[in-house]
């Protein structure tokens, strides 16, 4: 069984949401080069492409729509995972054995 890549689920959250690969790449520290690869990777993965050229820009195609709102969910359930157990309200018993 493949796994998605959280990385390149972010990735494509964030060229939609910042209208582009090279905005993107600023928000997420990557290089437009590094944001394509990441896109690439996943359209690899699902077997796919996700966007489509509409005049200069790249667009999201009928894939792309289908997979916006599940990733947007998946990151969703991810960030509330990390920030549960990075959170400084964590608590519980520790036992130690000496």
């Amino acid at each position: 069984m493949k796994n998605l890549s959280i990385d390149g689920l972010r990735t494509l959250v964030t060229v939609v949401d910042v209208g582009g690969f090279a905005k993107a790449g600023e928000l997420l520290g990557l290089s437009q080069p590094a944001v394509s690869l990441q896109i690439k990777r996943l359209e690899d993965m699902l077997g796919c492409k996700l966007f489509k050229k509409q005049g200069q820009r790249q667009v999201l195609n009928q894939y792309g729509e289908l997979l916006l709102p599940l990733a947007k969910q998946m990151l969703q359930q991810n960030d509330a995972i990390i920030q549960q157990f990075t959170s400084e309200s964590v608590t519980g018993r520790v036992r130690l054995g000496i």
